[in-house]
Order: C-alpha cells, then structure tokens, then sequence
C-alpha cells in the first residue's frame, strides 16, 4: 500500500468509528456473537493497539532501531476489554478516534522514502508500510466481526 492509500484506510476507519454512533449503549455493550467481545470491548482493544503504536512504536519507526517484542498479547487484549468496561461506548468511540487521528497525523509527518527502511521488533524486520498495511488488516478483521454489512 502506498502512504496515502494508507492514510486513505486511516480515514474510512475514522468514518466507520462514526457510523458505530448509530448503536446504542445497549447494542455497543452486546456480544456480536455469543461468547466474544462487545463492539465496546473491540473499538477499546484497536484504540489500545493504536495508543501503543503512537507511545511506543512510532517514535522509533526508523532505519536499524531495534523494539522490544509485542506485549503478551492475550495480556494487553484483556486489559484493552477490561477498559471498555469502565467507560460508555460513546466514549470508548471518542477515545478511538483520538488515538487513531493522532497516529495519523504523525504518519503524514514522515516522507514516503522512510516508509521502506527497515527496523526491528523483537527479532523480526518490519518497514513503517508493512506494519500499517498489517495495522489495516486488523482494523477490517474487526470492523467485518461489529459490522458485516459495513461497506467502506
């Protein structure tokens, strides 16, 4: 993906978190499906993902940095839902947006020709393009589980 293509992602995700206003509290605290997460505990656990990308990954997304592994992952993603219980899901959408709107305004902070250099997270190379074309993926991963019927 290119950087705008990824910025452009960036943006329907921004959109999407808006079309979630639509839900109501009842509905953005109900499992999707019986037995997984609410859209509230999904929207606060890719707001965390986003927090950690702008705090810890972004600031060393540079030529030959080295980053410490991901988190347990299971750990982080626990905390991530248990968050989602301390606030409404009109917040949690609120704090999505910020999250994803200051990640952008950093990405768009860095020339395209950075976004091919390679560093390292844990023992494995990534480039700025690589990890946001995955970030991206994630986000529809999520976005399909909430709304199926969602079409950017």
């Amino acid at each position: 993906m290119t950087k705008d293509e990824i910025l452009h992602a960036h943006q329907n995700y921004l959109r999407w978190l808006t079309f979630l206003e639509k839900m109501s509290e009842d509905e953005g605290n109900t499992p999707y499906r019986e037995g997984k997460w609410t859209p509230n505990e999904i929207v606060m656990h890719l707001a965390e993902w986003d927090k950690f990308t702008l705090q810890e990954r972004l600031p060393l997304m540079k030529e030959g940095e080295k980053h410490q592994a991901y988190p347990n992952f299971e750990d982080f993603n626990a905390k991530a839902a248990a968050l989602a219980h301390e606030q409404t899901f009109k917040e949690t959408l609120a704090h999505a947006k910020k999250q994803r709107e200051a990640i952008m305004a950093e990405l768009q902070k860095i020339d395209e020709v950075e976004w091919d250099k390679y560093f390292y997270i844990g023992d494995h190379s990534s480039t700025i393009r690589n990890y946001f074309t995955d970030f991206i993926e994630h986000d529809l991963h999520h976005q399909k589980q909430i709304t199926p019927e969602y079409n950017n």
